[in-house]
């Protein structure tokens, strides 16, 4: 008989750990990182310690207790008792956000973990990208405690394919659209039950024929059970990417100095809208180093994106270290961009403002000092507003910002996440003889928008 346990995922957006059981088998959907948990007792400075392992990831409520789970190294370390074979068949990823992915450094390197090509492949750019520690070790890590520094990596194995079969479960991943590529739901069979699982979708996308796609798909299904996510199911804008670029295209076409584009660096949708909207009003749109890696890699899988020796597209080479832009200043990533012909410093920005949408987000706003952007240039965040407290304080400190330099600021996005109309024709059309709430604040809110067409359990512990 089939059980479902959920350990994150339930009333929080993120953090989702599902356990799907059936007849001794064991297959974990995602197993992510919870912001806001995480966020009630760390912050930049404050971090779970490196040193100390697992321990204070445990002791602190952000993993949960399970046995059979997580790597030898770290349960010895931690003074726990160690599994002779690993508890879980396999691990199952919808996409590679943090929220779904970001804790799968820590599962028992005995464990399959699957996903699609384009999550394999962004998933190794953010370890390739990322300063090694504990929870950033998503391809391969190094055993705790750290007693032999020449210790070689223990490689992490990935396996890429739409349809698994793990013992007696089937999963079938199956593309839709989200706010980064190489997202999919699941329909997973088991010896009594179809379970659906929508990982996080939308309908207003670029993409979102991959969306409907899935819809009619699930239709015949008529799964048992529907786990979907609702994020914004409290909400009514769809905005879409023409919203974007439409309202972009029109404040920098009245823009004369510098403008900045604030935007998921993992977002290749995004990526492409602005790439459009530079040629669009004459300007080069100039990239970090770590997005022009990422968007090399990704081209692989998206023909679609440009190649970064595009002459529309700039590569912006900002100071580290000694600031004088020596090459042992970068990193291994970085250094295959430093002396290409269309990279570019402060210095070249800086003179030609009205030519340039440069890419920087929150954490580059010191690159304003060098950059010296003329009065009247301009900031687009497109991504969401603040929505507690914390993000609002990085609000009022980028509003200080932009008040020094005297640039106006404007805010057009495009979530990731389907509306409340959306997710009701997502539900109904599902043609589920259940729906669970995952991935969201307010459960209570299913029942209210679909009325009594279709029964809605509530998540528990397990059922």
């Amino acid at each position: 008989m089939t059980s479902l346990t959920f350990y994150g995922g339930v009333n929080e957006i993120g953090g989702n750990k599902f356990l799907v059981e059936d007849k001794g088998t064991r297959v974990f959907l995602d197993f992510g990182m919870n912001f806001a948990k995480h966020g009630d007792f760390f912050e930049e400075f404050i971090q779970p310690r490196t040193a100390n392992g697992i321990i204070d990831f445990l002791q602190m409520g952000l993993l949960p207790q399970i046995d059979g789970v997580y790597r030898h190294d770290l349960l010895e370390f931690a003074g726990m008792k160690k599994h002779k074979e690993p508890l879980v068949d396999a691990l199952v990823l919808s996409h590679a956000h943090l929220d779904h992915a970001g804790h799968i450094s820590f599962i028992d390197d005995r464990i399959p973990i699957y996903c699609s090509e384009i999550t394999y492949a962004i998933l190794n750019v953010l370890h390739e990208t990322q300063s090694r520690s504990l929870d950033s070790e998503i391809i391969d890590y190094k055993r705790r405690p750290l007693l032999n520094s020449r210790d070689e990596p223990i490689p992490r194995i990935f396996n890429q394919t739409k349809k698994l079969q793990i013992h007696g479960i089937e999963i079938e991943m199956i593309p839709v659209d989200h706010s980064v590529p190489g997202a999919c739901g699941m329909i997973i069979h088991t010896s009594d039950k179809t379970i659906v699982y929508s990982g996080d979708l939308r309908l207003h996308g670029t993409h979102g024929h991959l969306t409907e796609e899935f819809i009619e798909r699930i239709k015949i299904e008529k799964p048992d059970i529907f786990l979907c996510e609702g994020t914004r199911i409290d909400q009514l804008d769809k905005h879409g990417e023409p919203y974007v670029k439409v309202n972009s295209n029109k404040a920098i076409s009245e823009t004369g100095g510098i403008v900045i584009a604030d935007f998921a660096w993992k977002d290749t949708t995004r990526f492409q809208t602005f790439f459009e909207i530079a040629k669009e009003n004459h300007r080069k749109f100039c990239i970090t180093f770590r997005e022009a890696y990422y968007i090399r890699e990704l081209k692989k899988f998206i023909p679609e994106l440009p190649d970064i020796s595009d002459p529309n597209i700039l590569l912006y080479k900002r100071k580290q270290r000694t600031g004088t832009y020596r090459e042992s200043d970068y990193s291994s990533e970085e250094k295959e961009f430093l002396d290409k012909e269309n990279t570019v410093t402060s210095e070249y920005v800086q003179k030609n403002q009205d030519e340039v949408i440069i890419e920087l987000g929150y954490f580059n706003l010191p690159e304003l000092i060098d950059i010296k952007p003329k009065t009247d240039s301009l900031y687009i965040k497109s991504a969401s507003e603040a929505f507690n407290e914390e993000q609002q304080f990085d609000m009022d400190r980028l509003m200080r910002w932009l008040d020094h330099f005297h640039m106006k600021y404007e805010n057009f996005h495009a979530s990731g996440h389907a509306p409340a109309e959306d997710l009701k024709k997502v539900m109904i059309e599902s043609n589920a003889k259940s729906i669970t709430p995952i991935h969201t604040e307010h459960p209570e809110m299913y029942s209210t928008l679909i009325k009594n067409s279709i029964e809605i359990k509530l998540p528990q512990a397990s059922y």
